[in-house]
Formats: C-alpha cells, sequence, structure tokens
C-alpha cells in the first residue's frame, strides 16, 4: 500500500495505516460495485434487494418473508415494504399456508417468474464480466481473504 503523511488532526489520536487503507478501499470498491449493479438492475426496474428476492423464490419456489429477510440481509420491517412494492407491481404474491395461518409465503407470480428467468440469465453473465478483470487464482485469494475478514467479525 502506498504511503501517507500521517499529518491530519485525525492521526494525532490514531495514525492512518494499512488496516484503514484496506477498509477505505474495501468500502470505495463496494460502493462502485453496487452503482454498477444498480444501474444494470435499473434496466428491469429492479433493486439490488429486489433482485435477491427474485433469485431465491425462484430457487425455492415459496419461502416466508423472515426467511426471505435473512437471505438478501434485510430487516423484516423493510422486508414487508419492498414485498408490498414488489406485489403492487405484480411479481410476487402472498399465500396463507393451512398449517399456520399466521404465517404467509411468498411466490413468484408468472410475470415474476418470466421477469426471473431473464434477469437472472444476463445478470450472472453481467457478475461474470464484472469479476473477469482477475484471474482465476485472484478470485480465489481475494474469496479466501474476504470470508476471513467476515469471520472474524
Amino acid at each position: 500500500m502506498k504511503q501517507r503523511n500521517n499529518d491530519l488532526p485525525s492521526d494525532l489520536l490514531h495514525p492512518f495505516s494499512d488496516p484503514q487503507e484496506a477498509y477505505v478501499q474495501l468500502r470505495r470498491t463496494h460502493d462502485a460495485i453496487h452503482r454498477h449493479v444498480s444501474k444494470k438492475l435499473a434496466k428491469w426496474d429492479l433493486s439490488v434487494p429486489k433482485y435477491g428476492v427474485l433469485v431465491r423464490l425462484y430457487d425455492h419456489k415459496e419461502l416466508s418473508s423472515s426467511y426471505l429477510s435473512t437471505q438478501i440481509f434485510r430487516g423484516n420491517s423493510n422486508m414487508t415494504t419492498l414485498i408490498n412494492r414488489m406485489e403492487k407491481n405484480g411479481l410476487v404474491c402472498r399465500v396463507n399456508i393451512d398449517k399456520d395461518r399466521r404465517v404467509r409465503m411468498i411466490r413468484l407470480t408468472p410475470d415474476g417468474l418470466r421477469l426471473a428467468r431473464v434477469v437472472i440469465k444476463e445478470y450472472r453473465a453481467f457478475q461474470q464480466e464484472m469479476m473477469d478483470c482477475l484471474s482465476i487464482k485472484e478470485r480465489s485469494v481475494l474469496l479466501r481473504l474476504l470470508k476471513k475478514v467476515e469471520a472474524s467479525l
């Protein structure tokens, strides 16, 4: 990592070092990826969380809202708002379960299913292209390092 002058007021409290620079770069990369991905998904009027819901429901046919929230890293209250919007747009529907009336499952509608098939195929190719700047070995190292950081938290 490049050297930096540690003469800013915050550096007097704790000098800026490699760990901070790695963290800042990770955040910058995350933000750049998020902007890039959001532009791509806007083609289908989708956000990253909506895409996550489409994929999970495509793979599992139906899921509870609370389980979906754990899969796409959203809180239950945010999930309710997201599902409401997707339901209003005709992408998902809520289904009562005979065994437990308190639980409603979320399913893709026929329109949601059609959209999921198109988006998943094209978006996964886009993800591949986005990571093609790294060799297979570099992607493997990156994945191992990111998992290591996650496990330490």
